[in-house]
């Protein structure tokens, strides 16, 4: 990373990621005699069959055996592995990667994010370092991470942890809303570009009915950050660290982490929400809510979404659904996510992590591999027009496909997409350049991971309260004054070590900036 604060040309980091990748492609993967005891010889056996276990969050979908089974014969010569996908709901699926790593089950890869997980599986020991790994099994792919400048964001210490996709985002959040139903309702928009703004449209809205709940506030999950802090902290050009409920003021120049629970964005976010849960705007269950897709299901009038979503279409069940979207403080200074932001894991104890690492080079340089795993079997998953451009296939319900749209995040590869009816090749285009204007900064501590090794205790204390009092705060539930209730909530926390917590977080981040430069 560099040592300050950057930003990107869009036209330029583009076509430097889109030649590289196309380079890579034309490349020959790694020779399928290569093992790990070989140390890169070819050998002279053939590949012995294995099976490649692969857990990832999200719905299973109905076709998997079949696409599977055709991955299968389509690699079969040159990596000679069976497939097996284990989806799991994303409500559970960090508890159960957990589990797995403490029962130090040999499964070969995983999904993992620095908002989902990766700092934690990171520090229980759960991955696997791929450092050299990659470089022998997915040279090209490591060639363009080099190039790219994308192996800080994988690496911890020095050591790779994860493989990420190749795109470039920023989840500045936007507002997305059912425009079919504002018409219907007669219920103008008026101006999104702030809270009060949509704040005032939701209240008409409320008022006239829509027949689902008008906002979305999702504050289920890990941390305290919900629907609507996420738009405050857009407003006050606060980074999320991503860390129990840490932030940092984007023009603070000491990049000193401050406590969510203590800035005027988490008041305001207290506020609104007591505001919204009253007048029947969000949820009243909306802590033990773990459906993700309220908006795309009809349940919810609107949801706070990410950038390039706005460009993109959205698989509504309701097919007269039609998109509403606006981005709130569209000057305000925010990050580009890291790469980690999506990302696919070895782990530790994997019982083919040479193999794994070869089907990820082989699918990110074959768009006939990359193809058939994103969007299964041409006629049975997915058709394509006479255009090339890749819909759903005949008499399939877009909303539950039998394969594609399906949670791969992590294998994503820029130059290797196809233009679908749900992302044509535009918005790809204007979401790059979306996360890439002068206002979207890469953060200087993007890569980061810090130890809680010196603080587990006061962590853990940190994390309870949160969870039975900061929940509560972020949904509305507020007996009383906002004011003295938040008040008391800043009061508990430091009672159990905040200061222990800042001071030692403070320091880690001190010493990774240190020795940046």
């Amino acid at each position: 990373m560099k040592k300050q604060l950057r930003t990107l040309t869009a036209g330029v980091a583009v076509l430097m990621l889109g030649t590289i990748l196309a380079a890579c492609g034309n490349e020959n993967p790694p020779k399928a005699g290569e093992s790990k005891s070989t140390e890169g010889a070819k050998s002279a056996q053939p590949l012995k069959e294995v099976t490649l276990k692969i857990f990832l969050p999200g719905d299973d979908k109905p076709a998997k055996a079949e696409v599977l089974q055709a991955l299968y014969e389509k690699t079969k010569d040159k990596l000679n592995a069976k497939f097996e996908i284990n989806f799991v709901p994303f409500g559970d699926y960090q508890n159960k990667m957990t589990l797995l790593a403490s029962s130090g089950d040999n499964y070969d890869a995983a999904f993992t994010a620095d908002w989902f997980g990766f700092a934690n599986m990171v520090n229980k020991g759960a991955f696997l370092d791929v450092t050299e790994l990659a470089q022998k099994y997915a040279p090209n792919l490591y060639k363009t991470y080099k190039d790219n400048n994308f192996l800080a964001d994988a690496s911890v210490n020095g050591k790779m942890y994860a493989l990420p996709w190749t795109e470039i985002k920023t989840s500045k959040p936007i507002f997305k809303y059912r425009k079919d139903i504002a018409d219907k309702l007669n219920v103008k928009p008026g101006d999104l570009s702030t809270l009060e703004g949509i704040d005032a449209f939701l209240t008409e809205i409320a008022k006239a009915n829509p027949g689902m709940t008008p906002f979305d506030q999702q504050i289920g999950g890990p941390g305290l950050m919900g629907n609507i802090l996420a738009f405050e902290l857009a407003k006050y050009e606060l980074q999320n660290f991503g860390f129990h409920d840490l932030v940092m003021d984007l023009n603070d120049p000491a990049h000193k982490l401050v406590p969510v629970e203590q800035t005027q964005a988490f008041k305001e976010a207290v506020k609104l929400a007591k505001k919204w849960y009253d007048a029947g705007i969000i949820d009243k269950n909306a802590i033990s809510e773990k459906n993700v897709q309220l908006y795309e299901n009809s349940k919810a009038f609107s949801v706070r979404g990410l950038g390039g979503e706005m460009f993109e279409k959205t698989n509504f069940t309701d097919k007269s659904a039609v998109l509403g979207a606006a981005e709130p403080y569209a000057d305000k200074k925010f990050t580009r996510d890291s790469q980690i932001n999506n990302a696919i894991a070895i782990n530790k104890n994997a019982a083919n992590p040479e193999r794994m690492l070869m089907f990820i080079e082989l699918l990110s340089t074959d768009k006939s591999v990359y193809d058939l795993f994103m969007y299964g079997i041409k006629d049975k998953t997915y058709s394509v027009d006479d255009k090339g451009v890749i819909g759903f296939a005949k008499g399939e319900d877009p909303a539950k496909p039998q394969w594609q749209n399906w949670s791969s995040w992590g294998f994503w590869r820029t130059n290797l997409y196809s233009e679908t009816v749900s992302r044509p090749l535009s918005a790809v285009k204007q979401t790059q350049a979306f996360s890439q204007r002068p206002n979207i900064v890469l953060s200087p501590i993007a890569g980061f991971v810090p130890s809680p090794d010196a603080i587990k205790t006061e962590l853990a204390q940190r994390d309870q309260i949160e969870s039975e009092q900061g929940r509560l705060l972020l949904a509305g539930v507020v007996k009383g004054d906002v004011d003295q209730a938040v008040s008391d909530y800043i009061a508990k926390q430091k009672t159990v070590g905040l200061d222990k917590v800042l001071a030692e977080t403070q320091k880690q981040v001190d010493e990774f900036l240190k020795n940046k430069k």
